[in-house]
């Protein structure tokens, strides 16, 4: 199964939209709000133009991944935009590191999030923030994948539903990994799939010699590979992946049905050899699992 062919097969009828989508914001005002995030996350926040944004995650100091988000400059202030199950731990987390600096971190409550999702136009658009009324206003595309996103009191327009488990699917198919559910404790930035989330230019984040001496000198024992698995139950536990000879060669952590097709689509972690589109793997019980992506970013 080609990725981009399954996007079109799945987003192929138009825009697809969802009320009260799992997304919250975060906001991060004041004199030191840039500096400070600057500091902590993997992305350059100094080079945001307003109204712009980028996609960032937040280490610890050994390179292990503890959130991920897209940061995005308004006029007046930082906003994060954090799937709903990451927003305590990314708020505990700036907390955590808040001493001295003049700046506020804040929850604020805008209302539902309304999302829009569609096949991109243009798969370098970028990202965007806009102020709209009360509301907040969140634009981008990866992978193929384009969204917009309404928090809060702005329009919000009429288009067929984005079911929970299609945009399950669509998430993975835009290489967008749930932390904590398709990464473990000791997961490294790079090995999932987030080159797109980290600056190579910046200067000094936590975390950033482990990312640094990856990029230099080597690679990742293993990376996240999107898989395509036969008809069955949810994973939402690690299980093996096997080659022909039913050898352990990597874990499948998470996978979901494709809504119109007898299959599973979903995330694990392969060593290099086996991390080629087309290859061909097991789980224990003997069910059919292909590599099908992901190809590095452009």
């Amino acid at each position: 199964m080609n990725p981009t062919d399954l996007l079109r097969n799945l987003l192929g009828t138009g825009p697809l939209g969802r009320a009260d989508a799992p997304f919250r914001l975060l906001r991060v005002v004041g004199p030191d709000a840039g500096e400070f995030l600057h500091r902590l996350c993997s992305q350059d926040v100094h080079g945001l133009a307003v109204g712009t944004g980028a996609p960032a995650c937040f280490l610890d100091a050994k390179g292990k991944l503890q959130a991920t988000c897209l940061v995005l400059r308004a006029a007046d202030a930082f906003w994060l935009e954090v799937a709903a199950e990451q927003a305590d731990r990314l708020a505990a987390l700036l907390e955590r590191y808040h001493f001295t600096e003049k700046l506020a971190i804040e929850r604020p409550a805008l209302g539902p999030c309304h999302e829009q999702v569609g096949l991109a136009a243009d798969a370098a658009a970028g990202f965007a923030v806009e102020v709209v009324g009360s509301g907040l206003v969140v634009r981008g595309a990866r992978r193929g994948v384009q969204f917009e996103r309404r928090h809060g009191a702005v329009l919000v327009l009429q288009l067929p539903l984005l079911a929970p488990e299609l945009a399950e699917c669509v998430r993975m198919l835009a290489g967008l990994l749930r932390v904590g559910v398709e990464t473990e404790a000791a997961t490294l930035a790079l090995e999932a799939d987030l080159d797109d989330h980290i600056s190579t230019t910046k200067g000094c984040y936590t975390g950033q010699e482990i990312v640094a001496r990856i990029h230099t000198y080597g690679h990742t024992n293993r990376k996240a590979c999107l898989l395509w698995l036969g008809a069955g139950r949810d994973i939402t536990e690690a299980e093996e992946l096997q080659d022909d000879d039913e050898i352990a060669v990597g874990r499948v952590l998470h996978a979901e049905p494709v809504p119109g097709h007898a299959a599973r689509l979903g995330i694990g972690y392969l060593p290099k050899d086996f991390q080629a589109l087309g290859t061909k793997l097991r789980l224990a019980d003997g069910t059919a699992v292909e590599v099908i992506g992901y190809e590095p970013l452009a």
